[in-house]
């Protein structure tokens, strides 16, 4: 699947960059937990909105935004931006951020799991 896929889901060059040099075992272990980073990281971002703790969500967003880098998800890293700013001062402001947050990772995520799955069944034909 490299190279195919809308670029804001993520960035399969980017992925593949990150995670050169590391074996086959290691590579799938990083995408796997990468994959659980994501996911909770939708999840405290929604629970911190929820809380009203703004500094809890810049929090989130910074530790999202590291996770989307890895994979070069460029519309996570603008949305982890917009919730880093403590999710503006409109009030509500932060809890819709939020929901958007919760739907891209989970789309970027299913992305991810898709590309795993092609990467991974081409592998051992590559050799």
């Amino acid at each position: 699947m490299t190279g195919n896929g809308p670029r804001y889901l993520f960035d399969p060059a980017a992925l593949e960059r990150n995670l050169s040099g590391f074996d086959d075992a290691a590579r799938r272990a990083m995408v796997d937990d990468l994959l659980e980073e994501l996911r909770e990281r939708a999840d405290a971002i929604a629970a911190a909105a929820g809380a009203g703790d703004r500094e809890a969500l810049a929090l989130e967003a910074y530790a999202l935004r590291s996770c989307a880098a890895i994979c070069g998800a460029s519309a996570l890293i603008d949305l982890a931006g917009s919730l880093g700013d403590k999710g503006d001062n409109r009030p509500g402001r932060p809890l819709e951020l939020a929901k958007v947050a919760k739907a891209r990772v989970a789309e970027t995520v299913r992305a991810l799991e898709l590309w795993r799955s092609g990467e991974m069944e081409r592998r051992p034909e590559e050799c």
